[in-house]
C-alpha cells in the first residue's frame, strides 16, 4: 500500500484518488479484525470492535459539531462516504490505530502487566496521531482546523481517548491464550504501523513538517526503549 499511496500523494494525477484511502483504511481494519480472531474468541471481538466503530464515531461527530474533545475542525469531502459529516474511514482509523498499538505492545511485552500493555499502547496511539496531523490535515486536507494550527487539547483526546481504547480492548477481549506464543501473528500488527509511521513520516519530510515528525518519532523510541526495560524487570 506505501508504494501506491506515495504515488498518489506525490503527483497531481494521483491527487484525485486521495478518497483510496478509505479503501486502505478499511482493508488495514479488515486484518486487524482477522488478527483478532485468532487471538481472542470471535464473539468478544465483533462487540468491542463494534464499541469501538460506534464510539470513535459518536466521538467525531460531537468533536465536529462541539469542538470537544479535540478543538474546533471540519472533515472535508475528502474521504468518502461521509455519514453526517464524519467519514466512514475515520472509524476504520481510530479501530486500526487502537487495536493495532495494543497489539504491538504485547507482542514487545508479552504476558506482562496489563496495565504496562495499556500504558504503552496509549502513547502509540498519541505518537502515531503526532505524526498524522501534519500529514492528514495541512497536506492531504481530510480535515481542516479552524484556527490553522492543531490545538493542544487536540493531542490531550488523543492521548485520554488511546487510554480508554485500549483498555477496553484489552479488557473486554477474551484472549485464547499465551502471547508468547503467539509472536508470528502478533508481527502482523507492528508490520502495519510501521507501513504508517513511514508513510507519514515520508510525507511530512517533503513537505517540511520536521518538529511534529521528529517528537512522533522520538515519542515511539522512548517508549519501545521503555517497554524493552520493563520486560526485563518484570
Amino acid at each position: 500500500m506505501t508504494p501506491v499511496g506515495f504515488l498518489i500523494m506525490f503527483t497531481e494525477f494521483g491527487k484525485e484518488y486521495l478518497w483510496t484511502t478509505t479503501i486502505f483504511l478499511g482493508l488495514e481494519a479488515l486484518i486487524t479484525f482477522i488478527v483478532l480472531i485468532y487471538l481472542a474468541e470471535t464473539l468478544s471481538v465483533i462487540i468491542v470492535s463494534s464499541i469501538i466503530f460506534l464510539a470513535s464515531y459518536i466521538i467525531e461527530w460531537w468533536g465536529t459539531n462541539t469542538g470537544f474533545p479535540f478543538g474546533f475542525y471540519t472533515y472535508s469531502d475528502i474521504l468518502k462516504p461521509l455519514v453526517n459529516g464524519v467519514p466512514l474511514g475515520i472509524s476504520f482509523a481510530w479501530f486500526v490505530v487502537a487495536a493495532n498499538s495494543l497489539l504491538a505492545a504485547k507482542y514487545f511485552l508479552g504476558n506482562s502487566s496489563h496495565i504496562a500493555a495499556v500504558a504503552a499502547a496509549s502513547v502509540f496511539i498519541l505518537a502515531t496521531d503526532i505524526l498524522l496531523e501534519p500529514f492528514a490535515s495541512f497536506v492531504n486536507n481530510y480535515w481542516i482546523w479552524d484556527s490553522g494550527t492543531i490545538p493542544i487539547q487536540n493531542f490531550a483526546a488523543w492521548l485520554s481517548l488511546g487510554i480508554v481504547f485500549a483498555f477496553t480492548l484489552n479488557g473486554l477481549l477474551k484472549w485464547r491464550g499465551n502471547f508468547g506464543e503467539q509472536k508470528i501473528l502478533l508481527r502482523i500488527p507492528v508490520v502495519i504501523i510501521c507501513i504508517n509511521l513511514i508513510n507519514f513520516s515520508a510525507v511530512n519530510i517533503v513537505y517540511g513538517y520536521y518538529a511534529l515528525t521528529l517528537v512522533g518519532l522520538l515519542s515511539f523510541g522512548v517508549m519501545l526503549i521503555s517497554v524493552k526495560y520493563l520486560r526485563k524487570q518484570i
